[in-house]
C-alpha cells in the first residue's frame, strides 16, 4: 500500500496543496494544511488503521536529488 501512495504522490498535480502537508492513503488525499500535527490527527481518524503517507509538497523552486 505504501508503493501505490508513494506513486499517487508522484503522479499527481498537487500545485494546489503548495506549501502544506499532504496525508494520502489508499490512492486519495485524505487531509492536508500547513499545520502537520493537525494533518497527522486528522489522517489518523480518516485512514481506517492503515499507513498514510505524509509529504509536503514543494513548492516550484524546490529541486530533489
Amino acid at each position: 500500500m505504501e508503493e501505490k501512495n508513494y506513486n499517487f504522490y508522484m503522479q499527481t498535480n498537487l500545485s494546489e496543496f503548495i506549501g502544506q502537508w499532504v496525508a494520502i492513503s489508499e490512492s486519495k488525499i485524505i487531509s492536508h494544511d500547513k499545520d502537520l500535527k493537525k494533518v497527522y490527527k486528522e489522517a489518523k481518524s480518516l485512514s481506517k488503521g492503515k499507513r498514510p503517507l505524509f509529504v509536503k509538497v514543494p513548492d516550484k523552486e524546490t529541486m530533489i536529488f
